[in-house]
């Protein structure tokens, strides 16, 4: 009997994870309850137990006690990025607690703090208001309106003098330009480079012809270290170019089918058969 009433726990409370689980928001023992179609009495208690249990949590509304399967804290924090991420212009705090349903407010200071801290929300100044935005105040933002006409003089000038002629509009373009997410130069590939990679590879090596994705490794390595950007078609250019020059051999792979793509991109056509992969250069 007393294995038949554990099973009988163990499915009411599977059911009441199970609904708590799908809710986006805490909810009381009754609506629960009747979601899982089990007493409210019964939900209740398992409910509390399961809070005990560390399996569920439970916090105090006014004179009922909410139940959630996720801390409250991260269910108003995502409701919270939901509304900020849809968000077309700043807004007062206030007005985004406000959008927050009833039972998830009390956590909107702290919540509002972590998605700060994310970089899910960006605290903006106007005058002596601070705003909430979705995204960080752009620098061309920061340009009152007044500099901006001396910024439209300073330009029709400096086009008198140019060739191409630019607008307000790409001066703000580069103004706002994220730098960290520009892509950095290219590495130069010289003879002289390719040639040291070789001899690095050659001093290691039982054979004269070394694979070109060796040296290239060499080549990213190198980029990397000059915070420069490796190439893959610079590269093989720069390879091809002391082929067609009579200053380097090539062979092909016995096996090219067997290569991963990476490797194959890095082939150089053959005057006659099949594309280069190990390469020597000629005194």
């Amino acid at each position: 009997m007393r294995d038949l009433i554990g099973h009988f726990r163990y499915l009411a409370m599977s059911a009441l994870l199970e609904v708590l689980r799908q809710q986006l928001l805490p909810l009381t023992a009754a609506p629960i309850a009747r979601l899982a179609k089990i007493k409210v009495g019964q939900a209740k208690t398992e409910l509390d137990a399961l809070a005990r249990g560390g399996q569920i949590f439970a916090f105090t509304q006014g004179k009922s006690t909410a139940y959630a399967a996720q801390p409250p804290l991260d269910l108003c924090a995502a409701a919270l990025a939901a509304h900020i991420a849809e968000l077309d212009a700043p807004v007062a705090p206030a007005r985004l607690e406000k959008s927050l349903p009833q039972p998830l407010r009390p956590w909107f200071d702290e919540a509002l703090g972590r998605l700060v801290v994310r970089g899910q929300a960006f605290w903006r100044i106007n005058g002596k208001r601070r705003l909430i935005a979705a995204h960080a105040a752009r620098p061309s933002e920061s340009i009152a309106a007044s500099q901006r006409r001396t910024l439209q003089k300073i330009l029709a000038e400096a086009n008198r003098h140019r060739r191409v002629p630019r607008t307000m509009d790409q001066l703000v373009a580069w103004l706002d330009a994220d730098e960290s997410s520009a892509k950095p130069a290219a590495a130069e590939v010289t003879s002289d480079l390719l040639r040291h990679w070789y001899e690095l590879d050659r001093k290691r090596s039982s054979t004269v012809m070394i694979p070109i994705p060796h040296t290239f490794k060499r080549y990213e390595a190198w980029a990397s270290a000059n915070q420069r950007r490796a190439d893959i078609v610079d590269f093989r250019q720069s390879v091809e170019a002391l082929y067609n020059a009579g200053a380097a051999m090539l062979e092909p792979c016995e096996r090219p089918h067997e290569l991963p793509d990476h490797e194959r991109q890095l082939q150089i056509p053959l005057t006659f058969g099949p594309p280069g992969y190990y390469w020597s250069p000629v005194d």
